[in-house]
Formats: C-alpha cells, structure tokens, sequence
C-alpha cells in the first residue's frame, strides 16, 4: 500500500510551468450492453453488445481512424463488453496488431446484490434517494453479494486467482481503490514511455479516471457521466497533467463528437458500419457465415482438395450448416498420399 501511494504520487498528474504536451490517451466505454438497454445494474455479469452497441463501436473505430488515431497499447477488462468494443474498434481502424493488456481491476464496478436487478425495481424497494446514491454516489456501498445469488462471481474461473480482494459489492470509493494502483502501475508508465493508449473500460472505471485526471473532488463525482461508445480524449504533458481548457462539468478531455452529432452519423454511416459488421462476424463466427461458393473459391486459390466432410453443405446462399468434422488420427506414415492434389496439378 505505501509504495502505491508513493507511485500514485509520482504518477499523478501536477501543476508545474513549461510542461510540454507528449501524448494523448483516449477513454473509451464500451458500446451499449444488453442490460443498459434495459436498465439493469450489470457490474460484472457477462453481458454482450446490443445491436445497438456494436455498431457504437465500430462508429468509434471509424471516428478514430477518420481523425487519424494510432495506437501502440491498449488496456481493458475481463467482460466480453469491453473486449469486444475493443476488437471493433482495432477492426474498423485497421490496427489489430496492437499490444492489448487485460485486467481484472478494469471491469465495472460491483454492484452486489443488485446486481440484474432494474433500475425502477431498485427505486421501487428502496426509493428514488437511495437509487441515486447507488447509482452516482461516491461512498454508498451496495448490499453484499453472497454466493447464494444468482449471478455470484466466485464461480467463474477467471477470479479464481483473486481469493479475499474479490469483491462483493462496491462502492465508488472502492472501485477507485483497484483501479488507481492499475493506472499507476500499467497506464502511466507506459504513457510516460511515449506509447499512445487506449482504454476500452467501463462508466464507472471511466469515471474514477477522468475524476483522477482532472482532480475532480468527490462531491461533483456524481455529474460525471460517459456516454457509451464516443472517444474521450487527453493531451497529456510530461508530468501527466491534462492540457487545455475545462468545460462545464470540469473534464479537459474532450470527446470527438457529442452523442446528437454521433447519432446522425450513424445514419451517414449506416452501410459502411453494417459493413463492418458482416466482417467481424465472418473473423469471430467463420464455419457460420462462409457460403460453399467462397469455400471453393480457396480452395481452388491455395490448390486444397476441399475435405469430404464438408461435401453436403447447404448449397443455398448465405449460412452453411455447422458441420463434425472428424480428424483423420493415422500416422502420416500410413496413410495414402495423392501426389497429384499435394502439387496441385
């Protein structure tokens, strides 16, 4: 804990004359989640991308590459809504081969017990005060997680690691405690470095770096609000400390577009972003959405004999069936070689 606080306070960012601006870092939520469509406290729940969110975040992919973004690093959680907003945007941006780090301390906050509960039952149980102070306080700490509940995260192997820092409901506070010492470990010194960063996280992640930026005090941490899929970007100089005016709420980072302008690039956009779309699903769902035509087509440009398991595809357009493949276990020794095809003559 001390040499947290002692890297926190060499990280952060300070006041000081003739500091040149060296780099910038963009925060970016993930795009709309299942569950913000319908209003539910997510925390840690596995939730994927609406209809919606994915094409958030390609948007922001293109934006980024429109406005000439590179990037060297970037950061996010373990919950496939950030991991798959990142994928979207190194997709539509065309820089998949950039260094990707993922953490634990990056995932959204823990909201406990009301974890898949909605917003209006929340209000309705407790009221619409206590809602606020779960939703946008700073200190307010949700009511535990035990194991009993539906959606404990003690059974999923990817915390298994973590023992008694797992946490079971947090409040703000807390969530800063994990996320700060990642800022001062990871981000920083990588920023320090020269290397241009991205942040695919969460709002409240967001929220606790923005308030970390911009030394936002913890009773106006509750204006702070990140709207899903728009970059938010920093011109940091070399002692990390945000350049350029503050706007109304205090961030001096600024987002590329505000979420009305977003909106009607969307409908600009609309064919390249569906684009986008049928290209991802092709990379993450390829034996679906291949037709028997392009098959051929490769196997025909890379002299392949196409397999005999895949002969009673679904000659229709679109969607093949899915397919078991059996893999032939003989020695390479003994079994039969077809000269011919191997040449591709």
């Amino acid at each position: 804990m001390l040499r947290h606080a002692l890297l926190r306070r060499r990280f952060a960012p300070r006041a000081g004359a003739g500091a040149r601006p060296v780099s910038q870092l963009v925060l970016l939520r993930h795009g709309q989640s299942e569950w913000n469509a319908s209003k539910r406290f997510t925390g840690w729940v596995d939730v994927d991308l609406s209809e919606q969110g994915r094409s958030e975040a390609i948007h922001a992919g293109i934006m980024l590459k429109r406005h000439g973004f590179e990037f060297d690093e970037a950061h996010t959680s373990l919950l496939k809504r950030a991991t798959r907003t990142l994928w979207s945007v190194m997709h539509s941006c065309d820089q998949h081969w950039i260094v990707v780090k993922r953490s634990w301390r990056l995932n959204e906050r823990h909201y406990g017990a009301l974890t898949g509960m909605s917003k209006a039952e929340v209000e309705a149980q407790m009221g619409t005060e206590l809602l606020q102070k779960f939703r946008r306080g700073y200190d307010k700490v949700p009511i535990e997680m035990r194991p009993d509940h539906p959606f404990w995260t003690g059974r999923d192997r990817r915390y298994h690691d973590l023992g008694d820092v797992h946490p079971r409901g947090e409040s703000l506070r807390m969530c800063q405690s994990r996320v700060l010492p990642y800022w001062v470990d990871r981000i920083a010194p990588s920023i320090r470095r020269g290397k241009r960063v991205l942040v695919c996280a969460h709002n409240n992640v967001l929220r606790v770096l923005v308030q970390h930026l911009d030394s936002i005090p913890p009773d106006q941490i509750r204006e702070i609000e990140i709207p899903t899929g728009i970059p938010l970007v920093y011109r940091l100089d070399d002692e990390l400390r945000p350049v350029g005016p503050r706007d109304a709420v205090g961030f001096r980072g600024k987002f590329l577009v505000d979420s009305e302008r977003r909106d009607a690039e969307y409908l600009a956009n609309a064919e390249t972003i569906n684009h986008f779309k049928e290209r991802f699903d092709r990379v993450v769902h390829p034996v679906e959405q291949i037709t028997r035509e392009e098959i051929d087509v490769e196997c025909r440009a890379h002299h392949i004999k196409l397999p005999s398991a895949w002969a009673n595809l679904d000659e229709k357009p679109g969607k093949v069936k899915r397919q078991t493949i059996k893999i032939d276990a003989t020695p390479p020794a003994k079994r039969p070689v077809d000269v011919t095809d191997s040449l591709g003559h």
